[in-house]
């Protein structure tokens, strides 16, 4: 008889930490292939002007070409990412390069990155999405 219950508490036992390994699997499944919307802001804000043009390109997929009071929309897939500005003169020469690591919340889907703020080496460019 302490046979059978020692089976059968070793059997539950075994079942709970594969529901808890099953759990704990879906919760990383969703950190890592949660979708994030990032908007590209060009625009003048309280303390830096708007770039007269910017390419940006975000894990070094397609370049977004930006003028002054523009913005863009890319969509990426895990929880982190690097963007990377150049920043152009008015004579249309590279002026500045300025790449950056950033690594999201998993539970926030969509940020704001604001250019001039980035371009000045600023750490409070990420601005919450406009709705």
């Amino acid at each position: 008889m302490f046979v059978r219950f020692v089976k059968f508490l070793i059997r539950w036992i075994e079942r709970l930490v594969l529901l808890a390994a099953l759990i704990l699997l879906g919760a990383w499944l969703f950190y890592i292939g949660r979708e994030h919307q990032i908007f590209l802001d060009n625009r003048t804000n309280e303390d830096f002007r708007a770039l007269s043009q910017v390419n940006v390109s975000i894990n070094g997929g397609e370049v977004s070409e930006l003028t002054s009071r523009e913005r863009d929309v890319k969509k990426i897939v895990g929880p982190k990412f690097t963007i990377k500005a150049e920043i152009f003169d008015e004579r249309g020469e590279i002026a500045k390069t300025v790449e950056r690591e950033i690594k999201l919340c998993p539970l926030s889907k969509d940020i704001m990155i604001n250019l001039p703020t980035l371009a000045a080496e600023s750490e409070n460019f990420i601005l919450a999405a406009p709705r």
